[in-house]
């Protein structure tokens, strides 16, 4: 079985345990759960589903992956038992609802409005591609640490055995040549997984504090590390434009 088909395989059975009420963190998810310690507005929600990624990993033909920090802040009223997400996913695997792009959805913005998470990735992607029309459905998101918090106030360490079997293995099979990883935390990641000395990318950026390596990956990938100071997110309009030459997109 390939590494994405597993990953797929994997969390169908673990969300849908999660749904039947069994919310206890399973044995071979620990390592991954215990490298995170946040206190406060950083402490983990366990009364919330995981959401380990969102977007369509089988059969994504234009794919723009993304890697983040974690879900970010849990929504009770959509993730907890009898939440809106929560009754879609008694109906339907977890990979089949990621793929539907639930934060973009009525349901979503009816109740909060837009997602500026994934709109501003959503517009990245575009802007990255010169392409207006590319489909939000096939964004790919994958977290650095699966579980929500309202922040992130510890550092964020996970087993470099974990990232390979839950991020980049799986990562290595879509067809894209780029996977930008967005925060700080990103940056510590490629030594932990052996990977070879970066470079830091020589662009003029219009955010000062903004800068970004890139390394290759085992699968011929190249993963493009981006932080700015107090900010995890994707570069505006102008970064991206720049970010976009130095990549030989343009």
């Amino acid at each position: 079985m390939s590494a994405l088909s597993e990953l797929v395989g994997f969390w169908d059975g673990e969300i849908a345990r999660w749904i039947a009420g069994d919310t206890a963190v399973s044995h071979r998810l620990q390592p991954w759960f215990r490298s995170y310690t946040g206190k406060g507005r950083g402490e983990v929600r366990l009364d919330v589903f995981p959401e380990p990624y969102t977007g369509r990993l089988i059969g994504n033909r234009s794919p723009v992956v993304m890697l983040g920090l974690n879900p970010g802040a849990a929504v009770p009223e959509f993730q907890a038992p009898g939440g809106v997400f929560f009754e879609q996913l008694c109906s339907m695997p977890y990979s089949e609802w990621a793929a539907t792009v639930p934060y973009a959805s009525d349901a979503w913005e009816s109740h909060a409005g837009r997602n500026r998470f994934y709109q501003s990735r959503f517009a990245f992607a575009r802007r990255l591609l010169s392409d207006a029309t590319w489909p939000e459905a096939d964004g790919v998101f994958f977290e650095l640490y699966p579980y929500h918090s309202s922040g992130v106030t510890a550092a964020m360490t996970p087993p470099a055995d974990v990232l390979r079997e839950f991020v980049l293995d799986p990562i290595g099979e879509l067809d894209t040549q780029y996977v930008f990883a967005f925060g700080k935390p990103w940056f510590s990641v490629p030594a932990r997984l052996g990977l070879r000395a970066g470079h830091e990318l020589d662009v003029e950026w219009s955010v000062s504090s903004r800068r970004a390596q890139i390394f290759a990956l085992p699968s011929g990938q190249d993963l493009v590390v981006m932080a700015q100071s107090g900010y995890a997110g994707p570069p505006g309009d102008a970064d991206t434009e720049a970010l976009a030459r130095a990549l030989g997109l343009r």
